[in-house]
């Protein structure tokens, strides 16, 4: 009997935003919404990509610089 396999390659994405200002939120509403619509109108592609969402706090650089290290070790 074969083993069923995962069909999906997930594929991490960083974003970084202020998560505690309007736009920011609005901006992470956005790009959520638009990967669904997009995997469901495209079911038939194995990769997805998986959001690793960070907040700023006003500190894009910083924050940005955070997660390269997160994301090199």
């Amino acid at each position: 009997m074969a083993m069923a396999q995962n069909s999906t390659v997930p594929v991490n994405v960083g974003v970084v935003l202020d998560i505690n200002t309007t736009v920011g939120t609005i901006w992470l509403s956005c790009i959520s919404m638009a990967l669904s619509d997009f995997y469901a109108s495209h079911g038939s592609y194995k990769t997805r990509l998986v959001l690793n969402t960070r907040d700023s706090k006003r500190d894009v650089v910083g924050a940005a610089a955070a997660d390269e290290f997160e994301f090199s070790v």
